[in-house]
């Protein structure tokens, strides 16, 4: 739930950027660099619970093909335009990452769970979903240093700060120092204590309704405002 509000706030700004002043925009920004992390993060504790990795997988694949068209409505300017995907082919890719990892390195076949990783990562550049490879990053590190909070808090350091210069690097250096609030996602992170919270499908079902839904909203409120 704190991953979807920050998410929604994140959006709220990228739409209407232009009808609020810039620091509210970019306070909108900085807010909403929580979401990611703290999604990667679920996507790679689900690993560990879900009780048929491939139904998982098929679930992630309807959820980014469901989103696709809301997204590039939203933002990229039409209903289906591939230039740049949604979040959720990121996240599928993640999970294939850690799903192929964990098998390969169960049969100790160590060079080949590695080659897996970067093969998703290289999937999600070559597609352009939304984190591209720092959303492989996170789904992995969140996977690899399952219990280790010290380590995970380091490599999701590490990761905020690769994602940032990147960006700066392309001359947004105001939303590249935005960005690095993305590291604060260790805070409730951090705070997690293996205990399910509430729980049912329809529960399920408004989670995944809701990233799709929200961006077909805010697209009803883009047109009112103008």
């Amino acid at each position: 739930m704190l991953a979807m509000v920050t998410m929604l706030i994140d959006h709220i700004g990228e739409t209407f950027q232009l009808q609020m002043p810039y620091p509210a925009y970019l306070l909108c920004r900085v807010v909403g660099r929580l979401a990611m992390p703290i999604f990667c993060f679920m996507v790679a504790e689900g690993l560990f619970y879900t009780k048929d990795a491939r139904k998982y997988l098929l679930r992630l694949l309807m959820f980014a093909l469901v989103s696709e068209a809301p997204f590039d409505r939203l933002f990229m300017g039409g209903w289906l335009e591939f230039s740049y995907q949604n979040v959720g082919f990121t996240l599928l890719l993640g999970f294939l990452g850690i799903l192929l990892f964990d098998s390969f390195a169960a049969q100790g076949r160590k060079t080949a769970a590695l080659i897996s990783i970067l093969a998703v990562g290289l999937a999600a550049m070559f597609i352009r979903s939304d984190y591209t490879i720092y959303g492989i990053y996170y789904v992995f590190i969140f996977y690899y240093f399952r219990g280790k909070n010290q380590g995970r808090t380091i490599a999701l350091a590490a990761g905020v700060l690769l994602c940032s210069v990147d960006i700066w690097m392309i001359g947004d250096w105001r939303f590249a120092t935005a960005s690095l609030a993305a590291v604060l996602a260790a805070i409730p992170i951090g705070l997690y204590n293996n205990e399910r919270g509430r729980d049912g499908q329809a529960m399920r079902m408004a989670f995944y309704a809701f990233y799709p839904g929200h961006l077909l909203i805010l697209y009803a409120a883009s047109l009112l405002v103008g």
